[in-house]
């Protein structure tokens, strides 16, 4: 029977997808068959491309899954010979296709092309490394493991662990477009995000998917390791992390509400048992979008016991007693259908041991493993003859005991907590470190190093202790065990202070007591939320503001079990008045800070450097390295506590704790090459750097040009950057992935560069472009402009004409925009027109007060979707609001209203789709001058509008958008996200019109 390789191949491809990435194991004779045949075949298309004119791997572009699998699957050292026979039979067959002299095909090439593929797919397979022998191909010893999502300890707050070692080199993150550049072994999320792409320091690139949208919902076991989003959630009690409620069918989950993670406002974590569950959903998910739960035994560790006072260095637990492993088994499925496991260290593909059993089956996988049981373990378990694996991990002292002299560390009453100490003992060749571990009043975890005389391992040694955690904006910070500093301008916002007590404290309940010089004047008691863990009390805070208006420094202290506990200070004046040069440090002048202060300093000639962090010691006294002694102005922000986890962003300058050093040595740049002429460029000395090298940094300086301005850098040098970025056109547009900027800062130098109205004609390189996707996705869709037509639906615009690589970047468009921009590419009426339009609601907003403002927007966001859905426009809207004071200055401007009319009369001219958008955004009549800045929504479209049209190919939009553009650029610098809002918007209505006209 005659086979259609296209057919095979497409089938083949669809099912490998499904099946996932390929094992290590015997390949069953119906696979060999096959994979001899989809290799013939991508040998057949690889030279119809080669004799087309083609590049070859354009095959593997299309085909993925069967170019990892045949490489996998193909017996490693006759894959060479396997090759070269394929290829001699298709010249057999078709001698046309060598008739112009076809080039061998490369074994190497194979493999190179086949990781390649894998890593398009977000697998974490990797083809076997080259022998000495250059024909044969050897097994790789060590795989890259792909980081993983869990719970940190405590679940004080979400991970993404990192294997490999810190001195082993950065890894590279990419979180929904901002980047971001750490080291092993964890990275904490700042916030939620839909994936992040980790590329490690070989290059490999790793996909986690996060949040999806439509279900809204994460799922945790009892370890804190992330339940596999496409697995059905174990009949088991396991963590939840939802936005909305949690809505159920069958039983009584029993849900106990837990302290939200860092970062995650907005979100609920819950502890829920799902036993009698039948599935469950998150309020704020799509409708329809129910996750189901298994009523049969889901994989997990039973038995066993962990000492709850160590955990790993990603905060796992520590098994001190081994668990065994229980298979997972659906309802009615057959003994017949094994599982196999295979116990491995992290990072080696060889196994230290493998079993097999039926479903449902309690093994033992460590009986064969070497003795003794140290360290990190994983285990991959799969349906024999299936390659998809399921992982699991666990981190083994075995015979190692603890105890402890509490069970729980109590707050001091000034500061600190209860001392405490652990007495390690063992039965077995496994020791710690320190036989005695003591913890002072401000130490919550010591370092310990486990060994068996043969390997070591570091853990961290901890016991369990009250803290408190300051919400400020509806935001949680990180838990402290110092008193907290509270700056009282901060009360009037929606703030709240938690304490967490063991729950066997709380039985009278705790009173917070606001103190000014020894007298009491209010008392606060408790939110009740039922469903919160029992010890966690949470003080809603808003009710101080008043009282604190007038007073310099005012304590709060925590009533209970007869003691007074100092838990917080609140100011009402700056941290500190100035900062100084100092000796080899800095010193505060003014310093009313009580407690523990962190300052992160960020140097103004190199504003791409990491902030240096720094601890401020009690009279005031930041040391400073010896390299940052004479790198220039520096701008110091204060923060009371200890750092935060989150990566720091640029800071605001207006900020009360935000200092600047203007009067600081500047002798030399802080690094090398491009970025030390940059700085010498910023310091007055010499030229602006060009070239490609230089584009990174040039984005940088436009994004915060005004800042630098204002900390002493040249005057210039944001226009001068722009300028640059301009004449460098398309090559800066691809330079723009490696400033780690985030959408807003892009788009406000697209804007007030021109780069917005850039015409992009086409895709010429678009590996490049996928590159860019990843890193400024904002810059990226600009680059991929001539294909947007393809995603409208008309028929003059076919995908299946595009080339797989064109295709592959057309599918981020709604991974970065949203399902908005599908509907309004094939000429949809836009379903959220009315978001970030100021009109009467918003005016009624600007008379509520800050904290009712907060309220209303507070949900914006909660749940991170696409550039142009709804929430993301409503944040970028809120952004602008809150920055409305300073945009009244140039609404009020003759020229503005001028610019309003001339984008209207353009519009009106021959685009009437455009002008019913942009007249959407209008704000009706205003009640007065004092409200222009409610005009700026509708110019903000307009200049996106003008500056599109320009770019594809409009003279006369071209010419309007540089008289514009000087009216854009502030506007763009005010409100950057909704900048890059209708930047995006504009694009997707330019296009639409396009395809309308030309079908």
């Amino acid at each position: 029977m005659l086979v259609d390789p296209t057919q095979l191949l497409d089938d083949c491809e669809r099912g490998w997808r499904e099946a996932g990435e390929p094992f290590a194991g015997a390949v069953e004779p119906t696979a060999a068959g096959r994979t001899a045949l989809v290799l013939e075949a991508l040998v057949a298309y690889r030279l119809l491309a080669d004799h087309s004119g083609l590049p070859r791997d354009t095959v593997f572009a299309r085909w993925p899954a069967c170019a990892v699998h045949t490489v996998a699957l193909a017996d490693r050292p006759e894959l060479p010979r396997l090759v070269a026979e394929a290829h001699a039979r298709v010249l057999a067959a078709r001698p046309d296709l060598g008739s112009h002299g076809a080039v061998p095909e490369s074994a190497r090439e194979w493999t190179r092309s086949a990781q390649e593929a894998a890593r398009s797919l977000g697998w974490a397979w990797c083809p076997p490394t080259a022998a000495e022998d250059p024909v044969a191909l050897a097994p790789s010893r060590t795989v890259s493991a792909p980081p993983e999502l869990r719970l940190g300890p405590g679940a004080g707050s979400l991970l993404l662990t990192l294997p490999g070692e810190p001195d082993a080199g950065e890894w590279r993150l990419s979180a929904d477009g901002q980047v971001f550049a750490v080291r092993p072994p964890y990275w904490v999320l700042p916030g939620p995000v839909r994936r992040v792409e980790a590329t490690d320091p070989s290059g490999t690139t790793h996909v986690s998917a996060v949040v999806d949208p439509d279900t809204a919902l994460l799922a945790f076991d009892a370890d804190g390791h992330r339940i596999t989003p496409d697995e059905p959630l174990p009949a088991a009690e396991i963590c939840l992390l939802h936005a909305g409620t949690l809505q159920t069918e069958g039983t009584d989950p029993g849900v106990v509400e837990l302290p939200t993670p860092y970062g995650w406002s907005g979100w609920t974590l819950s502890r829920v048992s799902l036993t009698g569950v039948t599935r469950v959903r998150a309020s704020a998910a799509v409708s329809g979008s129910w996750l189901d739960v298994a009523a049969g035994r889901p994989l997990g560790w039973e038995g066993g016991a962990t000492l709850p006072w160590i955990t790993g260095d990603d905060g796992a637990p520590v098994w001190h007693r081994p668990p065994a492993l229980r298979l997972p088994r659906r309802p009615g499925e057959p003994d017949t259908r094994l599982w196999q496991a295979e116990v491995r260290r992290p990072g080696h593909e060889e196994p230290l041991a493998r079993h097999t059993g039926a479903p449902g089956a309690l093994l033992d996988p460590w009986q064969d493993v070497p003795r003794p049981l140290l360290g990190p373990y994983e285990i991959l378990v799969h349906r024999v003859g299936s390659r998809r694996r399921r992982r699991l991990a666990a981190f083994l002292a075995e015979g190692l005991t603890a105890e402890a002299t509490a069970e729980w560390r109590l707050l001091a009453p000034h500061g600190g907590l209860a001392p405490a100490r652990l007495t390690f003992g063992t039965s077995g060749p496994v020791t710690a470190s320190a036989p005695l571990v003591a913890f002072s009043p401000y130490e919550i975890t010591k370092s310990l190093v486990l060994g068996d005389g043969v390997r070591k391992f570091a853990v961290e040694a901890s016991i369990q202790h009250s803290e408190v955690r300051l919400e400020l904006g509806g935001q949680p910070l990180t838990w402290s065990v110092r008193p907290l500093d509270i700056d009282a301008t901060d009360l009037a916002g929606e703030s709240a202070l938690t304490v967490r007590l063991p729950e066997q404290a709380v039985a009278v309940t705790p009173l917070l007591a606001l103190v000014v010089e020894g007298t009491t004047l209010h008392t606060l008691r408790p939110e009740r939320r039922t469903r919160t863990r029992k010890g966690d009390l949470r003080y809603s805070l808003g009710a101080l503001a008043d009282t604190v208006r007038d007073c310099v420094k005012a304590e709060i202290r925590l009533l209970v079990a007869g003691e007074s506990v100092h838990v917080a200070t609140v100011r009402a004046q700056p941290i500190a008045e100035d900062v100084v040069p100092d000796g080899g440090g800095l010193q505060l002048r003014g310093l009313r800070h009580p407690g523990e202060l962190t300052a992160r300093l960020y140097a103004v000639f190199a504003p791409w450097e990491r902030p240096l962090t720094a601890t401020v010691d009690r009279s005031g006294r930041i040391p400073l390295p010896l390299a940052w002694r004479s790198v220039g102005p520096l701008i110091v922000d204060l923060e009371a506590g200890a750092p935060t986890p989150a990566a720091p962003g640029w800071p605001r300058l207006r900020d009360r704790d935000t200092l600047v050093l203007r009067r600081s040595p500047w002798t030399s740049a802080a690094d090398h090459g491009t970025g030390a002429g940059v700085s010498e460029y910023l310091a007055g000395r010499g030229a602006l750097p060009r070239g490609a090298d230089a584009i990174p940094h040039q984005w940088i300086v436009a994004a915060r040009g005004r800042d630098l301005q204002t900390c002493g850098a040249r005057e210039t040098a944001p226009a001068e950057c722009r300028s640059a970025l301009a004449d460098a056109g398309p090559t800066a547009l691809t330079g723009a992935a490696d400033s780690a900027l985030r959408s807003g800062e892009l788009a406000s130098v697209l804007a007030g560069s021109g780069l917005a109205a850039l015409r992009i004609r086409e895709v010429a390189d678009p590996a490049a472009v996928r590159h860019v996707w990843r890193q400024a996705p904002l810059c990226a869709l600009l680059l991929t402009a001539p294909l947007l037509p393809y995603l409208s639906g008309d028929p003059a615009y076919d995908a299946a004409e595009l080339y797989p690589q064109e295709a592959e970047l057309l599918g981020e468009v709604d991974q970065f925009l949203g399902d908005t921009a599908i509907e309004l590419l094939a000429g949809q009426a836009d379903p959220s027109g009315p978001v970030g339009r100021f009109d009467a609601q918003t005016r009624a907003l600007d008379r509520l007060p800050e904290l009712q403002q907060q309220a209303v927007w507070r949900s914006a966001r909660v749940v991170p979707r696409g550039l142009l859905d709804p929430d993301t426009r409503a944040d970028a809207a809120w952004q602008a609001f809150r920055a409305r004071r300073d945009l009244q200055h140039h609404a009020t401007r003759e020229e503005f209203r001028d610019g309003l009319d001339a984008v209207a009369i353009f519009l009106d001219d021959g685009h009437p789709d455009l002008a019913q958008a942009f007249r959407g955004r209008d704000p009706g009549q205003l009640h007065g001058p004092g409200e222009a800045w409610m005009r700026i929504p509708q110019l903000s479209l307009g200049c996106a509008l003008i500056a599109r049209l320009a770019a594809a190919g409009d003279a006369r939009a071209a010419g309007l958008e540089r008289g514009l553009r000087h009216l854009w650029t502030p506007l763009a610098s005010h409100a950057p996200d909704l900048t890059a809002v209708d930047i995006a918007l504009a694009e997707c209505l330019v296009t639409a019109e396009a395809v309308h006209s030309t079908g």
